[in-house]
């Protein structure tokens, strides 16, 4: 089933002239079964979340708030300023309607996989951290190494360390996402970057 599902993500992402994303979903997939596995985590529903996590990009920036008003999806003011933040809430839309995902903690994950939140389940976390470390960004992040290293420490751990990283001057964070405020107070982090 798993082969068939990355199969057609894989199609769809094609279809859609998305080579960036279609690069990053595989890999992502990959790593979040990885940790899924060493953490004790359930690895097939972190490589299903992983699969589903960017599909909505394959609605254009420019018609995302517009889909999700007309899906009747909540737009906060962030996602207006920043649409791509809606990426994920399109991607559950598109998970459950296309795919027939139902199971709520896939769904969550798939939701929260850019910003987290202030409750985050394992799952969450997993999907999470697969997402900043096979990052769409081209090459390896720079701060692999050092997530990697705070890995070492447990899940919780590397997951703080990413946060702060988040939160810092260096992560050159457009806006941060309510969701994502709620996750670093929920870790004990602030932001060191001025908020816009």
């Amino acid at each position: 089933m798993l082969a068939d599902l990355a199969a057609d993500v894989d199609a769809l992402l094609a279809a859609c002239g998305r080579e960036i994303i279609r690069e990053h979903v595989p890999r992502v997939a990959d790593e979040a079964a990885r940790l899924a596995r060493h953490f004790g985590v359930d690895p097939l529903a972190a490589r299903t979340a992983a699969l589903l996590h960017d599909l909505g990009g394959v609605v254009p920036r420019g018609d995302m708030v517009a889909l999700c008003e007309s899906l009747d999806l909540p737009v906060l003011a962030e996602e207006r300023q920043v649409p791509l933040l809606l990426h994920a809430a399109l991607s559950v839309v598109i998970a459950r309607d296309r795919y027939g995902v139902h199971d709520p903690d896939i769904l969550q994950a798939i939701r929260v996989h850019t910003t987290l939140h202030a409750r985050p389940t394992p799952l969450d976390l997993v999907v999470f951290l697969a997402d900043k470390l096979e990052w769409d960004q081209g090459g390896v992040p720079p701060y692999a190494a050092e997530l990697r290293a705070a890995l070492g420490g447990g899940l919780h751990a590397g997951v703080q360390w990413m946060l702060a990283w988040l939160a810092s001057p260096e992560s050159r964070l457009l806006l941060p996402h309510p969701d994502l405020k709620a996750a670093w107070a929920a870790f004990g982090l602030q932001a060191t970057h001025s908020q816009r």
